[in-house]
């Protein structure tokens, strides 16, 4: 499993009121790409060579995401296409554009240095909590200022809420289905709730999605199958949609599963299969001889028939210049 994808994968996925799903790769267009699937099923290309691990969206629908390789940028895209800077800086000990997220109550968030922080009015880093987190790779926001995040060296595998009073609590354990894992490839990661406020967490080395319920009830939500892992999950309308990418055997993703509210799994996109459909197969020399033979079948018919109708034309003109000589 190559570790480079693996020590931090893109786990942003997204659903705007209108069905638009964006979500992010970095697997794709030198350091990664922003994307986004339309309600109509057509993908767009919103940024290249963009490192992001995460999306969000404002109060008004717009969207965030956030470059996190050498320099650290957060930007938001209208929905008109205009774009402008929330933040920039090269220090990710400010501002860590590797694990951020963008909320309505709380602003730039992040983690950094296992803790997490905001960005404050003056554009300064501020910490939310004093809780210490030894390995942290995602961060939530809930719309009420409640952060949580994934911490998989403490509890074997745990997630943590802490809540806008910067109290911390956790809330599971025993997470993580492999034992011993690896904690560059075997980590939990993208988190959300869905329209019930149930949190919901994507857990690689089990390549599922799990679903924390009420007293802490860890129940599995989805499985990918083969060699495809989930990597992040947001809800539309009671549906899930999931995000997920393959390592094993060959890399290949990201593809999108919707997961409907009675429990229907449908694959609504695929990488793979996007970049098959967009490019043209190039045909053998054979066949390229056999196109261009009856290119030029065409074409010489085409020339007879100008000249058949030439020497009707001009034999009409000759007939009738006789007759007009009898009068």
């Amino acid at each position: 499993m190559p570790v480079l994808l693996w020590a931090h994968p893109s786990w942003g996925i997204v659903v705007d009121d209108e069905g638009n799903i964006y979500f992010t790769d970095i697997t794709h267009n030198e350091r990664g790409s922003v994307w986004k699937l339309t309600s109509e099923g057509e993908l767009i290309l919103l940024l290249g060579d963009f490192h992001a691990h995460n999306v969000s969206l404002d109060g008004n629908g717009n969207l965030i995401t956030a470059h996190g390789e050498g320099t650290h940028t957060m930007v938001r895209l209208s929905k008109t296409g205009e774009m402008d800077t929330l933040y920039h800086t090269l220090d990710h000990k400010t501002f860590f554009g590797g694990n951020c997220a963008y909320s309505n109550s709380e602003g730039i968030v992040f983690g950094i240095e296992k803790r997490f922080w905001k960005i404050d009015k003056d554009g300064n880093r501020q910490s939310v909590s004093d809780h210490v987190f030894e390995w942290n790779q995602s961060i939530y926001v809930d719309d009420d200022g409640n952060y949580y995040g994934p911490d998989i060296g403490k509890g074997n595998s745990s997630i943590v809420k802490i809540e806008a009073s910067g109290n911390a609590k956790t809330i599971a354990t025993n997470l993580i289905s492999k034992q011993p894992f690896d904690p560059h490839s075997d980590v939990l990661l993208g988190i959300t709730k869905d329209d019930k406020g149930t949190i919901y967490v994507a857990e690689t080395a089990g390549q599922r999605i799990l679903k924390i319920g009420e007293d802490t009830l860890v129940e599995t939500f989805y499985v990918s199958e083969a060699d495809w892992f989930p990597t992040g999950i947001d809800f539309h309308n009671g549906n899930a949609f999931i995000l997920e990418f393959k390592t094993k055997n060959g890399r290949a993703g990201p593809r999108i599963t919707k997961v409907g509210a009675s429990g229907e799994v449908i694959r609504i996109f695929d990488y793979g299969s996007y970049e098959k459909n967009r490019s043209k197969p190039v045909g053998t020399r054979h066949e390229k001889n056999r196109n261009g033979f009856w290119l030029y079948v065409v074409f010489g018919s085409f020339i007879f028939l100008l000249l058949f109708i030439w020497v009707r034309v001009a034999r009409f003109k000759k007939l009738r210049s006789l007759h007009d000589g009898n009068y």
